[in-house]
């Protein structure tokens, strides 16, 4: 292989010139060249604060509307079933209905109130009197 030599090989020429005497006159036409722009009297001032407004608009209702979402999730789920025990109780304080004939106004088949009994194994009522040492209680209560 050849040994490459910077100095004594040819030159690519760049294909760019640059104007005799261009760095000499460089500062003197520059100077020229300065006062002759004008610079508009006016300039357009565009104001950061208005765009900070509108981001802070747009954050406060984005916040509002977070906080609404769940106050109006709560007002809208609420039970609008009346439970058992406030429906019996005004049953039995407003009307002039016995026990007896409101459970026979009650449609067995339509209801899900009255359900039905289930069997108790006897082994398991012996049990129940064999552990329980207030055996007289419950035959009283019964």
């Amino acid at each position: 292989m050849k040994t490459f030599n910077l100095e004594n090989g040819p030159k690519i020429d760049s294909g760019f010139k640059t104007p005799d005497n261009y760095f000499e006159n460089f500062s003197a036409n520059l100077i020229q060249k300065l006062p002759t722009e004008t610079l508009p009297e006016e300039t357009k001032v565009i104001s950061i604060f208005r765009k900070r407004k509108n981001i802070f608009m747009a954050v406060a209702a984005v916040l509002v509307l977070a906080l609404m979402i769940p106050i109006a999730y709560r007002a809208n789920t609420t039970n609008k079933e009346v439970d058992s025990a406030t429906l019996e109780n005004y049953l039995t304080q407003e009307t002039n209905l016995s026990q007896y004939e409101l459970i026979g106004e009650i449609e067995p088949e339509n209801s899900n109130l009255i359900s039905p009994q289930k069997k108790i194994k006897h082994e398991t009522i012996e049990d129940v009197l064999a552990t329980n040492p207030n055996i007289e209680n419950l035959i009283i209560e019964n």
